[in-house]
This record gives structure tokens, C-alpha cells and sequence, in this order.
């Protein structure tokens, strides 16, 4: 089985500047640059997991995600970065959106990952994925920033950082 890094999008990648959609509005977050060469050299699958409810709203359209996704992949390449896969929800209402696992377990059963062994990144506490019991989630580091976290204190399974920096030291030594 594999081991993953799962990165949320916006807030993790990129600066969230609400309803991301547009090549022109990304700045990247320079710290992800070493979290995904890093988890490319141990061999850790890299997975991006973004709900993207501004289709739903009629804001912007699936292809524009296509687009900027393809435009953000193209630009990591460049850096001899490799992202596995991008997956999106844009239904407030589907299974896939998170924190509902949909998505995650989508991408594990594509990847052959291994959860409790991989590690998800996020910005909100609906980056910490709903669990039944059947499943256990990947260890999830929170970096704290535009959105209230309290959801997420004391789960056993999630650290929240005060910044991007803090989460790259803490998974130099434990990828």
C-alpha cells in the first residue's frame, strides 16, 4: 500500500482569497513547494482535496477548476514537482464534499493508500474528515489563518500549527 500527503487547496496551496477560480489570483503558499518535494522523495503519493461549492453557487463553472487545476499542475511540473491527483467537490450537498470522506476514500482506493500511514493538510476544520469507525483518517495538521478551528481541539488524531513553517518542520519528521 501506498502513503499519501493530501493537501487541501485553498489556504494550503494557495492563499485563500475566497471562490479561488482564476490563474491570476493564485499566490502560492511557499512552504507547500518543500512539503510536496519532500513527501515526492519519500514516496508519498500527493493528492490535492478541494470542495469547490462556488460551481454550486453558480460563481464559476467545472471547467474553470479543470483549467486552473491544469495551469497549477503545469506550474509544479515546472519546479519538478509532482501532484498525483486533483480531486474536487463542487454539491454542498454530495457525500464527497468534506468533511464528509468521500473524496478521501475515492483517492485511497484509486492509490492503493494506506490512511493510517499518509497525512491530510488543511485550513479548516472541515479538512479533519467525518469518520464511522470503518475507516481511520490520515493524521491532519491544521494551519490556523481566516477560519475558527474549535471543532478540531482535542481530536487525538489532528495538531493544529500556528503557521505553513510549523507544519513543514513537523512533517520533515514524520514523512
Amino acid at each position: 500500500m501506498n502513503k499519501a500527503l493530501f493537501l487541501d487547496r485553498d489556504g494550503v496551496l494557495n492563499v485563500d482569497k475566497g471562490y479561488v477560480h482564476k490563474w491570476a489570483d493564485i499566490e502560492w503558499i511557499p512552504e507547500v513547494f518543500e512539503m510536496i518535494k519532500m513527501a515526492n522523495e519519500r514516496g508519498y503519493k500527493v493528492i490535492v482535496l478541494t470542495n469547490q461549492s462556488g460551481i454550486d453557487k453558480g460563481m464559476y463553472t467545472h471547467e474553470d477548476v479543470h483549467l486552473l487545476h491544469k495551469k497549477m499542475q503545469a506550474y509544479l511540473e515546472e519546479k519538478k514537482l509532482r501532484v498525483d491527483e486533483w480531486l474536487y467537490c463542487a454539491e454542498m450537498d454530495s457525500d464527497f464534499r468534506k468533511p464528509r470522506p468521500g473524496m478521501l476514500l475515492a483517492a485511497q482506493k484509486k492509490h492503493d493508500v494506506n490512511l493510517a500511514l499518509s497525512f491530510m493538510v488543511g485550513d479548516k476544520a472541515s479538512d479533519v474528515f467525518d469518520t464511522d469507525g470503518t475507516f481511520v483518517r490520515p493524521q491532519t495538521f491544521l494551519v490556523k489563518g481566516n477560519y475558527d478551528l474549535k471543532e478540531a481541539h482535542g481530536l487525538l488524531d489532528v495538531k493544529i500549527f500556528d503557521s505553513h513553517q510549523e507544519i513543514l518542520n513537523e512533517l520533515k519528521s514524520r514523512l
